[in-house]
């Protein structure tokens, strides 16, 4: 299991610290294996490395890991920038996924313009990827957004999901930070907007 936590220094202190950064203090939490199920406070139980792409960092980052004391199911604490299990940064996969449904033109020229902008380099494929997962996904997201941002007028259920997905995308654009929405709506629903 994952819990994200913010990281107010920026990626450059966090890599530069590595493991002498000041990582959540051990959690009180209740324990996801089936057999605990209790209130457990969990132990530090060391590091894993993950790869990271964005424009300001590329490479390896590591990750806090805990462990139960009683049945030994651990937990990690990822950084408010990463996107449990996605190797580019939260807020370039968003800027993407917005901008291929907004933008004119073709996926291709919409690639080569964001990458040439931000030194990366997305390929179609990955953009696509994305874009479906979110489309797929887009009912889930409709409630988890009625968890985060309350009060929100969303699409009408009569939209294709193509179309929810852009209003969507608008919606998070306009209300909050993509950071901001990703950590509450972690929260509230223990998954990723993208997971399967």
């Amino acid at each position: 299991m994952q819990y994200i936590f913010t990281v107010k220094e920026g990626i450059h202190k966090y890599v530069r610290l590595g493991r002498h950064y000041s990582f959540p203090s051990s959690p009180i939490k209740r324990c996801h294996n089936s057999k605990c199920n209790k209130m457990v406070k969990f132990k530090k139980h060391g590091f894993y490395e993950r790869y990271f792409y964005s424009k300001e960092y590329k490479g390896q980052i590591l990750i806090r890991r805990y462990i139960c004391p009683l049945y030994r199911s651990t937990i990690s604490y990822i950084p408010h920038f990463c996107l449990s299990r996605f190797i580019n940064a939260l807020n370039h996969i968003f800027k993407y996924l917005y901008k291929s449904f907004y933008r004119k033109g073709t996926i291709n020229s919409l690639i080569k313009h964001l990458n040439r902008k931000h030194d990366l380099q997305f390929s179609r494929q990955i953009l696509y990827y994305y874009r479906k997962k979110f489309v797929e996904n887009i009912d889930m997201i409709q409630n988890g957004i009625r968890q985060v941002i309350h009060g929100v007028k969303l699409p009408d259920e009569k939209f294709e999901k193509t179309e929810k997905a852009r209003n969507v995308l608008a919606i998070i654009n306009e209300h909050s930070n993509i950071h901001s929405f990703s950590q509450k709506y972690h929260q509230a629903n223990t998954k990723i907007f993208l997971a399967k």
